[in-house]
C-alpha cells in the first residue's frame, strides 16, 4: 500500500468537514473517548505551535457527474472533531485551561487557522484495507476492545439490530450503562452478548461475536422473532417493578435475569407472576453481602459468579442455574443440589 504524505491547514480541514468533503465518523471509527482534559491539552498543543501525530485519510465516494468526492477519516477522528468543536465554540467542549477561539488575539487566530496538520492520504483502498490500517495504527497507542474491532469490521444486519436494541429506553431509564460504557461501546457489547445468548445459549466471554456478526452480516432472518422475545422480557421486568436500589440492576445480574426470563417466558412458555418473581429474587439477593456471613451455598456460588470473571461461560451458567431455579419457584436446596450435580458448586 502506497501512502502520500502532505499537509493541510487547519482552516482547510474545518472547511472540508463543514462542506461534507471529509466524513469524520465513518462506521469503522470507534466512539469518542477523549476526556475534557485530553481535549484541552490538544488545543493547547496547537496554540503553542507544537506538532501532533499525523491523521490518515482515504478516498470516499465520487460524484461521477460533478467530479466532486469525499474523503474518509481513517485515523484522527478525535483530533479533527476537537478542532471543529473549538473553532465553532461548541459548549460541549468545556474549556478549562485554554481561551475560547473567539477570545484569541487576531494573530493567534491566524496562527491557529494556518497551523499545518500532517496528513497521510491512503488513496483509493478497499474498506477491508482501511479497517486493517485502523486496527494496526491503534494497536500500539490505544488498545482496542474486541467489540470496537468488530464494530470496525462488520456493519451489517445483526450489528444494526443490536445497535437498535442498545438504544432501547429501558437501559437509559434504569441507568445500566455509565459514560465509560458509552464511550467504549460497552452498551453495544452488552446487548450483543444478550442477543447472542438468546440465539446460542451461554458462551465464553466474547468468543462468539465474530462468528455471529459475520454469519448475519448480510441478513438477520430471525430479527423479528428475537425482537419479540426481547420486548416480552423487558415488559415483564418493567411490570415487576424492582426497587431502584436492587442489585438486579447491576449489569451481570440483569444479564442473567434477562436470559433466564427469556427461557421461562419464551422457551418454556411459563405463566409467571411478577410479584412472586420479585419476592423470590429480592429474598435471595438480600442474603448476599461482601462478608458472605450466613449465606446459603446457592448464594455463595452466585455471589462469586457475579463478582469474579463474570463473563466466563462457567460463571454465566452458575448464575443461570440459580436465577432460573428461582424464577421457576424451586426451593434453595433443590437449586443447590442441581449446582452440585452439574459440578458447578
Amino acid at each position: 500500500m502506497r501512502t502520500a504524505p502532505n499537509n493541510k491547514k487547519i482552516r482547510e480541514l474545518i472547511t472540508m468537514v463543514k462542506d461534507g468533503k471529509i466524513i469524520p465518523r465513518p462506521e469503522f471509527q470507534r466512539r469518542l473517548v477523549w476526556s475534557r482534559e485530553d481535549k484541552n491539552k490538544f488545543i493547547d498543543t496547537i496554540l503553542r505551535g507544537y506538532p501532533f501525530p499525523e491523521i490518515y485519510l482515504a478516498d470516499g465516494d465520487v460524484n461521477l457527474d460533478t467530479g466532486e468526492g469525499t474523503q474518509l477519516l481513517v485515523d484522527g477522528l478525535q483530533r479533527v472533531n476537537t478542532i471543529f468543536q473549538y473553532f465553532n465554540g461548541d459548549k460541549d467542549l468545556k474549556l478549562i485551561s485554554v481561551p475560547n477561539y473567539l477570545d484569541l488575539e487576531k494573530d493567534a487566530k491566524q496562527s491557529f487557522l494556518q497551523y499545518d496538520v500532517a496528513v497521510r492520504d491512503l488513496g483509493a483502498v478497499s474498506k477491508e484495507e482501511i479497517v486493517e490500517v485502523f486496527r494496526r495504527l491503534n494497536a500500539t497507542k490505544y488498545s482496542l476492545l474486541d467489540i470496537e474491532i468488530s464494530n470496525a469490521v462488520y456493519a451489517g444486519a445483526l450489528k444494526i439490530f443490536v445497535e437498535r436494541f442498545s438504544g432501547n429506553s429501558f437501559f437509559e431509564k434504569h441507568r445500566l450503562f455509565n459514560s465509560a460504557d458509552y464511550k467504549r461501546m460497552g452498551d453495544l457489547r452488552y446487548c450483543l452478548t444478550i442477543v447472542a445468548t438468546l440465539m446460542i445459549g451461554y458462551f465464553n466471554r466474547d468468543e462468539s461475536f465474530e462468528d455471529l456478526l459475520e454469519r448475519f452480516n448480510d441478513d438477520f432472518p430471525d430479527a423479528g422473532m428475537i425482537e419479540n422475545r426481547i420486548q416480552l422480557v423487558i415488559d415483564f421486568i418493567e411490570e415487576c417493578g424492582f426497587d431502584a436500589n436492587s442489585r438486579i440492576w447491576r449489569k451481570a445480574d440483569m444479564f442473567t435475569l434477562f436470559i433466564e426470563l427469556d427461557v421461562a417466558l419464551n422457551i418454556k412458555g411459563m405463566s409467571l407472576q411478577p410479584g412472586e418473581i420479585v419476592e423470590r429474587i429480592d429474598e435471595f439477593m438480600r442474603g448476599i453481602n461482601s462478608q458472605m456471613n450466613g449465606t446459603s451455598l446457592a448464594q455463595a456460588v452466585y455471589y462469586k459468579a457475579a463478582l469474579q470473571a463474570t463473563n466466563d461461560r462457567l460463571n454465566r451458567v452458575r448464575r443461570g442455574v440459580v436465577v432460573g431455579g428461582l424464577i421457576e419457584g424451586k426451593e434453595w436446596n433443590n437449586i443447590e443440589n442441581e449446582l452440585q450435580t452439574q459440578g458447578l458448586a
